[in-house]
């Protein structure tokens, strides 16, 4: 149907986070438009894959059955917008189907919450009596725009499934891995540590591309007698600097070092985004985080590795009793307000991207 929105929901009741994933993956094997909509929630856009994948019902059905092959109990919609699809979605069946141009009459029983609304348009449309899609939908349009302004005609026309909002496309996150086969087999830690600094300088490289630093390392070493050597290692603080990472990297080796010739190794890398925020006049000054995982790797080679953090007092009835945590670099002090419409510093000084992907 040229020219017609469809869009699929693809929805999984109480999802556990780990889910999601999966269900983006199914998504994306079968449109390159996918929005990831939370928790258990993944819409697609049908547009011109009826000659790939066949007509919406034969579409739904693969979803459902992908879905049920990853033991995800997931119920799909098909409609002419969001709301539309999940709400279709959620409406019991394991596939709904709503036929175009009756997404407003689909709608109409559906609960405001649908919507997402915000506290205080909900507790306003509530003090109204509107508690339905179909109850805000039958609003005077003229009526509703003197009282909400331009939010109020945008939520009618969600409310009838008019939703002309392009999909947010999600795209997988990067995954940050290096990898060499060493087919002669590296015994020695030297020549390994130099093996492993080049993989850091690559993947320290596309970091810095991605103006990214990474929060922890990790490797994976296929061993001449069929097993594998594991381990990571985290810095003082997230960093792109190949001198230092190659430096800890060398270290942690050399702390856990693999119980046989090593024939390939993968190292990865978790990024994550560092704030620039500027250091503060009343604050001491902060260490160099490449001196810093420098000093650390090397104390990390004189002792035993685990040995290396802040001290944490555990709750025991021994006064002594403590474990050690990785150390991390302190963040700054949030500034305060600096009047009204003033934005204060941010508490954090890192954003966490996705997990480190191992496929």
């Amino acid at each position: 149907m040229a020219g017609v929105t469809r869009i699929v929901c693809l929805f999984v009741p109480g999802a556990d986070p780990r889910v999601q994933p999966a269900l983006l993956e199914i998504a994306l094997r079968h449109s390159p438009s996918v929005e990831d909509g939370g928790p258990g929630i993944v819409y697609l856009d049908l547009g011109g894959l009826e000659r790939l994948w066949g007509g919406e019902g034969e579409i739904a059905r693969r979803l459902h059955s992908a879905a049920s092959e990853r033991g995800a109990a997931a119920r799909v919609g098909v409609a002419g917008s969001r709301a539309g699809a999940r709400f279709a979605a959620r409406a019991g069946d394991d596939i709904t189907i709503v036929p175009p141009g009756r997404d407003a009459r689909w709608l109409g029983p559906a609960p405001l919450a649908l919507l997402g609304l915000g506290p205080e348009m909900a507790a306003r449309l509530d003090r109204w009596g509107i508690r339905t899609l179909g109850e805000l939908a039958d609003l005077p349009a003229s009526g509703l725009a003197e009282r909400l302004g331009g939010e109020g005609p945008r939520l009618q026309r969600l409310a009838r499934g008019e939703d002309a909002t392009p999909l947010r496309l999600w795209t997988p996150p990067p995954v940050f891995e290096e990898s060499t086969d060493c087919p002669w087999g590296v015994e020695a830690l030297e020549p390994l540590g130099d093996l492993v600094a080049g993989l850091a300088e690559m993947l320290c490289a596309r970091l810095r591309r991605h103006e990214l630093s990474a929060d922890a390392f990790e490797w994976t070493c296929r061993l001449a007698d069929r097993t594998v050597h594991e381990g990571d290692c985290a810095p003082a603080a997230p960093l792109a600097d190949p001198a230092a990472a190659a430096a800890l990297l060398r270290a942690s080796l050399a702390a856990r070092p693999p119980g046989a010739a090593v024939e390939a190794i993968t190292l990865r890398a978790r990024p994550v985004r560092v704030g620039n925020i500027q250091p503060r006049l009343d604050e001491p000054p902060r260490p160099s985080p490449r001196l810093l995982t420098a000093t650390l790797a090397r104390l990390s080679a004189l002792v035993d590795a685990p040995g290396i953090g802040s001290p944490v007092l555990v709750d025991s009835h021994r006064p002594d009793a403590h474990q050690m945590t990785p150390f991390r670099l302190p963040s700054p002090r949030p500034s305060p307000p600096t009047g009204e419409g003033g934005r204060s510093s941010p508490n954090e000084n890192r954003t966490p991207l996705p997990p480190l992907g191992r496929g």
